[in-house]
């Protein structure tokens, strides 16, 4: 039974630390994409004189239409045709959106992982006296159904990576 244990502990922690470590790298360069997106129709907005700061956040809550009366109301310029703000807008909006989506699903994924891979850490030095305890199936079914939970957060992590933003 202490071999089983030890493997068992010592196998959790580097599979869900190696596949967290590749996870976030991969959710890093998403990221960086989404920003790049969201920088790029600012830009569009900005060539327009529209100022971004200031519009996208309405555009993100109120949509394009309420953006684009604002900047009648405050400007004096009609923009509620232009089809490449609005564009701009809904890239924006699907951005922001996805990064928000992508990174709740992070931080789910990331703290389940530290606590499994935590208490397999805590187990390991300890192996010799749990594997003749009371406590080593109770370990066991802890760390093993942490790690399942951790690798279903992984793909929920990913469906957001990859999943193709509405619109």
């Amino acid at each position: 039974m202490e071999t089983a244990l030890y493997y068992t502990l010592s196998t959790i922690a580097q599979t869900l630390a190696g596949a967290l470590a590749i996870l976030v790298a991969v959710v890093l360069f998403k990221l960086s994409a989404l920003a790049k997106e969201h920088e790029a129709s600012a830009d569009i907005l900005n060539q327009h004189s529209v100022d971004a700061d200031v519009y996208l956040p309405m555009a993100r809550t109120r949509g394009y239409d309420a953006m684009a009366a604002r900047v009648q109301e405050v400007m004096g310029w009609d923009i509620t045709h232009r089809q490449q703000l609005r564009r701009a807008c809904a890239a924006a909006t699907a951005a922001f959106n996805t990064w928000g989506r992508i990174n709740s699903r992070l931080y789910a994924a990331l703290g389940t992982s530290v606590v499994d891979i935590a208490a397999c850490f805590i187990g390991l030095p300890f192996t010799p006296r749990l594997a003749s305890s009371p406590w080593a199936p109770c370990l066991l079914v802890f760390t093993v159904g942490l790690g399942i939970v951790c690798l279903l957060l992984y793909v929920w992590l990913i469906v957001a990576i990859v999943r193709k933003p509405a619109g």
